[in-house]
């Protein structure tokens, strides 16, 4: 008899009923996303966002008994509020995130913003993660945390060098913790969007018609992609789907990373030596 004989076929239907979540930053772009497809699988979800106001007024379908509930908050606080650790969540979904400004050289910025790039984009993430974890390991039926990266953590991005940094060090402290929190059954990974459509990218008021055209040429599988395209791999690695995957990176890029730097051409194949008319 094989090992897979004894273990459950997956079903359609619900993939988080009875569990809870919290997500943050969840008031708008993927952050609501991920918060709807959760509520909308069926589970009981706590969003965190200083938008509490736009965080109440996210719609789901409820069909399978989700729920969403408003902690206004802005994660960058020294403290993790006690609703939080009370909501005892299987899921963690760390999603704040910004790049804050244009892009500037790295000699240009100070250690001021440095702070503050630290403060929005890593700190909040150890400590929220380290308030849900001895809960998840005390619960005894494991969890999942979930961060959101981005595809610069893993290729330069000049003129945000700072930002790149911390995103990295999420990725490598998520990777770390994998490893040490697998024995508990904890799993964490991250989430590397790019190309996605969002409040801070908002690609549809930024692009000419013309640059719309280039979509092809940009990403193998075009673009942009949307909010609901990262809240499916959320939805997957929160779920028993991804029960046996940790300590690695879902690309949701359209393929951008994958290409590392080659071209669609429009005659047809491939360069990684675009020319400008």
């Amino acid at each position: 008899m094989s090992s897979s004989s004894s273990r459950p076929a997956f079903r359609p239907g619900p993939l988080l009923t009875g569990k809870s979540a919290v997500v943050t930053g969840g008031a708008h772009g993927i952050g609501a996303a991920i918060a709807r497809s959760f509520a909308a699988h069926g589970a009981r979800v706590l969003v965190v966002d200083i938008d509490d106001t736009a965080a109440g007024a996210l719609a789901f379908d409820a069909g399978a008994g989700g729920s969403i509930e408003v902690l206004g908050h802005d994660v960058r606080e020294t403290t993790v509020p006690d609703a939080v650790t009370g909501f005892e969540p299987d899921v963690l979904v760390n999603n704040v995130g910004h790049f804050l400004r244009p892009p500037r050289l790295f000699a240009e910025t100070e250690p001021d913003f440095w702070a503050q790039m630290g403060a929005i984009n890593l700190d909040h993430v150890l400590r929220w993660t380290h308030a849900v974890l001895p809960g998840m390991a005390e619960r005894g039926r494991g969890g999942s945390v979930v961060n959101l990266t981005t595809v610069e953590a893993h290729r330069a991005i000049p003129g945000h060098s700072v930002y790149a940094a911390y995103k990295a060090a999420v990725t490598q402290f998520g990777r770390s913790l994998a490893v040490e929190t697998g024995p508990i059954g904890v799993r964490v990974n991250a989430i590397a969007p790019d190309l996605i459509e969002s409040v801070q990218v908002p690609y549809t008021d930024m692009l000419s018609e013309a640059e719309w055209e280039q979509w092809p040429a940009w990403a193998p599988l075009g673009g942009p992609g949307q909010s609901d395209d990262v809240a499916g791999a959320a939805l997957f690695l929160a779920s028993d789907l991804s029960r046996y995957t940790t300590g690695t990176t879902v690309h949701v890029d359209g393929g951008t990373f994958a290409a590392g730097g080659w071209f669609a051409k429009p005659e047809g194949g491939w360069t990684n030596r675009p020319r400008h008319a």
